[in-house]
């Protein structure tokens, strides 16, 4: 597993930036504190430094733009961190964007309402209990105005639900065949941890795996093909990257608890 570097204050990072000018971008990464982090380099040698945003309790980012939810209120944000749109959830939220700004969705589940950005407001659909008999664990655009649920059941098993985003309808639901427990989805990718290995599978004969000895994890995105995990037991980070060709896992390191040094302009 590869370390990976942090940027902590500038009179350290003057020997990390240079050759890094072009560093390419990572992602965008909301530590446990709440705080939100540029992340950008390659596995073996990234650069972590503080974004001037005001703490938030979950996020996902796309490389073309971000959701946030801070005290109960999701924002729609740009790739430049400017708010495009907000909607007053008054509970926290599952939050995706995996795209463009109109793959934005968040599921209430106090609510059990979902939300969709169709580019010019979000737009919110009631969802019958009995199409989601469990927990989400996460959701995703699923292309034809439609939106995919992650659901985990009692025993451990999970399902993936698809729901109209014209009527809030159940379209689809049909057990994942080997996922157990928390699972996140990355694209085609479906992510989970098993056994001590962390999986990769498209459940249509790809499968990876990577060494992951942690109890537990929960993920939120950075950007299109990245992934930062955490495990509250352990108290630890990692930055995955997915794609079809490529599973990598970097331990990120931990990061004092920062203090905002600003608003979202």
């Amino acid at each position: 597993m590869k370390l990976v570097f942090t940027l902590l204050a500038m009179s350290l990072a003057a020997p990390c930036l240079m050759g890094q000018v072009n560093a390419p971008k990572v992602g965008t990464a909301r530590y446990p504190d709440g705080s939100f982090h540029n992340v950008q380099g390659l596995p073996a040698n990234m650069i972590v430094a503080e974004l001037p945003l005001d703490a938030a309790q979950v996020a996902s980012f796309s490389d073309s733009g971000g959701l946030i939810a801070q005290n109960g209120v999701i924002r729609l944000l740009s790739p430049g961190f400017s708010v495009l749109a907000e909607y007053p959830a008054g509970e926290q939220p599952i939050l995706s964007i995996d795209g463009e700004v109109t793959s934005a969705l968040a599921w209430l589940p106090v609510a059990h309402t979902l939300l969709h950005w169709n580019g010019a407001s979000f737009e919110s659909f009631a969802v019958a209990e009995s199409d989601l008999e469990g927990t989400v664990t996460d959701i995703q655009s699923a292309g034809a105005k439609q939106a995919r649920l992650l659901v985990r059941h009692s025993d451990n098993s999970v399902s993936g639900v698809t729901i109209s985003l014209r009527t809030g309808n159940l379209v689809t639901s049909e057990p994942l065949p080997g996922v157990r427990g928390y699972a996140f989805g990355q694209g085609l990718f479906v992510v989970y941890a098993l056994n001590k290995e962390l999986i990769v599978d498209n459940l249509s004969g790809y499968r990876r795996t990577v060494a992951f000895d942690a109890p537990d994890f929960v993920a939120e995105r950075m950007s299109n093909t990245w992934l930062h995990l955490y495990s509250p037991t352990l108290r630890q980070s990692w930055a995955l990257h997915v794609t079809q060709a490529d599973l990598q896992l970097s331990q990120l390191p931990g990061l004092a608890m920062a203090s905002s040094k600003g608003g979202i302009k």
